[in-house]
């Protein structure tokens, strides 16, 4: 599908031929299955929705992951686009096809280490697929890198447990938001705030802008309440009830909508981070913008949950304590909302795809959201019976790169989002492309291969290897 694969001389299956492909060491190794055109290359590309899984399938070339010596592979990923209307057919058709098609299924793992990635709302219990008992103990089986971190039922709405900790991996949603270049985390923003005179200062404590209820009306000011009960399930609830408690709090601004949403989120130490109709992306978007995350759905696991340390920059509240919200924030005293911000800036890297999508901090890409997939999945392997909240316990690696202490970052790796240079000898991804678009097909970073890092590069072995 990627034109990757191609016959050597004696017909063994070889990828990226003439680029000399070597194997990234001491990291997993993964095969992707060549599944029939229909499932992944007879669409438009850029008309892909939440396009992550193709995103990965790249990465996995330009880092030298992929492999295709099945049995030599550690992972099997199974490149299907589950946010299509038609994904629980192909799940239905490509499963079957996979376990009669290749050996590895049967012969390996029996899908333990079968990978897919699912972006839609609700995880994977979107699928509804046939009562076949032989197919849904195979999904069971896989392991599932999901946006949605439901770990049990919620008695508020209809909400299924839907990911297993220490099998599935809560994975942040891929943002492409324009604008966060201007985030306060960029070295080259705070400076120039600074050289100004008008530094960032957080004097507001609390701040949400953004829809409230299920039937998309804006609340009723005076009561506080939802205009009618239309999916009162909408956020668990979360989203009205801090808005009818919180209102009109003095150092609080909860609003359905705001004309300065950049000013309000700079401006404000905490912001709330709740779930929609399903999962959430709120907690990346604050995060990267350098306000610390109050995270409000019971049972929800954040992105990288509980791999890291949530606990150390963020507010986990409990929807009993919505009422008292006030009094949690301004009981944390000043130091610590110093070192969670200072942490933030650490893990607003794991929750960005920076190495696919190009910087928006000055980062290189090495803490991005793709290694610290591969970071988890490499502890997966070497510490299969270790609960993944004791990660950071069993591996000096892992708590080193979780806390962002491995190097970096490298100026002049990375090219930043925006029109205006992060650092002054480092192109932006705009100015980059130009150079070799005449070279290139296509102008939107989803064809760009082997991600953002590679934006200069047409041989995906000379992209810079930031885990060296």
């Amino acid at each position: 599908m990627d034109c990757s694969l191609s016959r050597g001389a004696k017909g063994e299956v070889v990828l990226l031929e003439g680029q000399n492909y070597t194997m990234r060491k001491g990291y997993p190794k993964f095969y992707v299955y060549e599944l029939p055109p229909n499932l992944t290359s007879w669409f438009n590309i850029r008309r892909v929705d939440r396009p992550l899984h193709l995103l990965f399938w790249q990465r996995l070339m330009s880092t030298g992951l992929r492999t295709t010596n099945g049995y030599e592979a550690d992972y099997f990923f199974i490149p299907l686009n589950m946010r299509h209307i038609k994904a629980p057919q192909h799940t239905e058709w490509a499963i079957p096809y996979i376990q009669r098609t290749w050996p590895f299924w049967n012969e390996v793992d029996h899908g333990q280490r079968h990978l897919i990635i699912h972006t839609g709302d609700m995880g994977r219990h979107e699928l509804h697929l046939t009562d076949s008992r032989r197919l849904m103990a195979s999904l069971d089986n896989m392991t599932w890198l999901t946006h949605w971190g439901m770990t049990k039922y919620h008695n508020a709405t209809t909400w299924a447990p839907s990911t297993r900790p220490g099998k599935d991996v809560v994975v942040p949603v891929m943002i492409t938001t324009h604008g966060f270049e201007f985030s306060p985390l960029n070295p080259a923003i705070e400076a120039a705030a600074i050289r100004k005179g008008k530094p960032f200062l957080r004097r507001g404590t609390f701040f949400f802008a953004g829809r409230m209820c299920g039937d998309r009306k804006p609340p009723n000011s005076t009561t506080g309440e939802c205009q009618t009960q239309g999916r009162p399930d909408y956020s668990a609830g979360v989203r009205i009830k801090t808005y009818y408690h919180h209102r009109n709090r003095t150092g609080f601004r909860v609003v359905p909508f705001t004309k300065r949403y950049m000013k309000d989120i700079t401006s404000h130490k905490f912001c709330l981070a709740p779930t929609g109709g399903g999962h959430g992306k709120r907690q990346v978007l604050v995060a990267l913008m350098g306000c610390i995350p109050v995270t409000i759905t019971d049972g929800v696991h954040q992105p990288f949950e509980p791999e890291l340390d949530w606990g150390s920059f963020s507010v986990p509240v409990l929807e009993k304590d919505i009422p008292v919200l006030h009094d949690i924030l301004w009981g944390i005293d000043n130091a610590t909302v110093a070192s969670m911000q200072h942490k933030l800036r650490c893990a607003a890297q794991h929750m960005y795809y920076s190495s696919s999508v190009g910087a928006i901090m000055g980062e290189d890409g090495r803490y991005d959201a793709f290694e610290t997939i591969i970071e988890i999945l490499r502890m997966r392997l070497k510490y299969p019976d270790v609960p993944p909240e004791r990660y950071r316990e069993v591996d000096e690696h892992f708590r080193q790169f979780s806390d962002c202490e491995l190097g970096g970052p490298t100026k002049g790796v990375l090219c930043g989002q925006g029109h205006k240079r992060t650092y002054e000898d480092t192109p932006t991804c705009n100015e980059c492309h130009l150079k070799i678009m005449h070279r290139r097909t296509g102008s939107h970073f989803y064809a760009w291969a082997g991600g953002m890092i590679c934006c200069t590069e047409l041989n995906m072995m000379d992209c810079p290897k930031m885990w060296s």
